[in-house]
């Protein structure tokens, strides 16, 4: 990955003493096939020898679990090796405690008018995107689009391409505790006999989901793995616009499940390598042509070629690509 980094010249598109956001995934409790600390350690000291200032960045969950907070997400990652001792770099969750903290980006889209994205990303200029390549039960594989689509999205972002609806409350599990209704910075919930309601003034930023310790806020994950990609698609437009990036897909420990998938998981092939360039849809595209096979026996119902052909229509990328040993 140096080696890459070096020859690409990216740190001479970069100014000294500015920030920049190593994106990766920590690893969900109980899953140890993320990019290992050691990978991100030798990025960050690379980084710092062109006196920038690396800062591994991540956002909330939209689903309930440890990296539902900030304050577990931070934990769980040192957990995993990525605390400041190992990888010589701080961790900032980009969207606040719950996932509260966006702001919007206007977008040339009918399905998504503007994007909802993590308030802290304003301050990062550059971006190193070091994304874990596996399968998906969703999209089919996740590659560096994914990282930085759904990893950079606040609540409301990933709620807005994943479901047609706002949250809402399951009945039978709310406790009447009032903890969704404190914390709510719209005021758009509220007791009704009872029973905690959520009314027509949500915005949709899904803190409450990550409130609630009783479960008792539930999401609709109900739109089709088409519609998910072109938004995801979509969504990695508006992060990049105004930024210098470079993508890396690790192609290793290839499992057929998210990193967010509790459990750690056999790989399903053999290691591919480490993949690199300025464009995130031809770097997807390179794994999987090489992967395609194992990706379609685990989902034969997918196409995950929507999310590329959505990236190249929009012109966020090519889908060919020369490789080039370094």
């Amino acid at each position: 990955m140096a080696r890459i980094l070096l020859a690409s010249e990216f740190f001479d598109r970069t100014k000294p003493r500015k920030r920049l956001g190593i994106k990766l995934h920590f690893g969900e409790a109980g899953n140890h096939n993320h990019i290992e600390p050691e990978v991100v350690r030798q990025v960050v000291v690379l980084a710092s020898r062109f006196h920038l200032e690396p800062f591994l960045i991540e956002t909330t969950s939209l689903y309930r679990g440890r990296r539902a907070t900030r304050r577990e997400h931070i934990k769980l990652a040192c957990e995993h090796g990525f605390d400041v001792k190992q990888v010589l770099a701080p961790i900032d969750i980009l969207d606040g405690e719950f996932g509260e903290k966006f702001y919007t980006v206007a977008m040339n889209s009918t399905e998504l008018p503007k994007a909802f994205l993590a308030a802290g990303l304003r301050y990062y200029s550059y971006i190193i995107n070091l994304a874990h390549f596996k399968g998906h039960f969703v999209t089919g594989f996740g590659g560096t689009i994914k990282n930085l689509a759904m990893g950079l999205a606040s609540k409301a972002g990933k709620l807005a391409m994943h479901s047609s609806s706002k949250p809402y409350v399951d009945e039978v599990r709310c406790a009447s505790c009032g903890a969704c209704v404190e914390y709510c910075p719209h005021q758009g919930i509220s007791f009704v006999r009872y029973v905690a309601k959520i009314s027509s003034s949500c915005t949709g930023c899904g803190g409450c989901v990550a409130v609630c310790p009783h479960g008792a806020i539930k999401l609709k994950w109900d739109l089709a793995s088409d519609s998910v990609q072109t938004k995801m698609a979509d969504y990695c437009q508006a992060v990049l616009t105004g930024r210098a990036a470079i993508h890396f897909n690790l192609a290793v420990k290839i499992t057929p499940n998210c990193d967010c998938n509790s459990v750690t998981e056999k790989p399903m092939m053999p290691d591919l390598g480490v993949f690199g360039s300025f464009d995130p849809v031809a770097c997807d595209q390179a794994v999987f042509d090489r992967a395609r096979e194992k990706i379609k026996e685990c989902y034969p119902e997918l196409d995950p070629e929507i999310l590329l052909a959505r990236a190249a229509e929009i012109g966020l990328g090519s889908r060919n690509y020369q490789l080039v040993p370094v």
